[in-house]
């Protein structure tokens, strides 16, 4: 199985590197990150939130969220507005011009995955998506796998 288990990781490596290589062309053509897209998504979902709060809700260091935000803020997609009660906290905004970039990434993702994943059937399409979400929850459970332990034992015991 191991034989099979490592061409599977390359072959799952490869698609990643083909995914981030053309998915990631259209946004460093506008000079966007897959970073910036995220959080304009979130503020469009939850607009006005303190910028702490959406630090840890997009699980990003405060400082690279601060530089995220300042290049959003230059192009004008969001702003930033100090709390009524509170000058130490500030709420992020969304603009109008932050909606219209959001639209046209989200329906760029939709024109890429269609074509990505149309060359599966419907079914194919499933199974994939079950596999990767099982794939997914076993790299979740670090209640009940702590994978670098076992990544590590396992490495120890194959050394000769």
């Amino acid at each position: 199985m191991t034989e099979l288990s490592n061409e599977l990781f390359q072959t799952f490596n490869k698609v990643i590197h083909h995914y981030r290589h053309y998915y990631g062309m259209q946004f460093s053509s506008d000079h966007r990150s897959f970073s910036q897209i995220r959080i304009l998504k979130r503020l469009n979902i939850e607009n006005g939130q303190m910028q702490g709060a959406l630090a840890e809700s997009l699980d990003i260091r405060p400082s690279s969220l601060t530089e995220c935000l300042h290049k959003l803020e230059s192009k004008h997609y969001i702003n930033r507005r100090p709390d009524h009660h509170d000058r130490r906290i500030t709420h992020v905004f969304i603009t109008a011009a932050g909606r219209a970039v959001l639209k046209e990434a989200l329906d760029g993702r939709n024109e890429f995955t269609e074509t990505l994943f149309g060359s599966l059937t419907p079914d194919e399409q499933q199974a994939l998506n079950e596999l990767l979400n099982k794939l997914e929850d076993t790299l979740a459970d670090t209640q009940h796998f702590d994978f670098m332990a076992e990544f590590t034992k396992r490495l120890a015991q194959t050394k000769l």
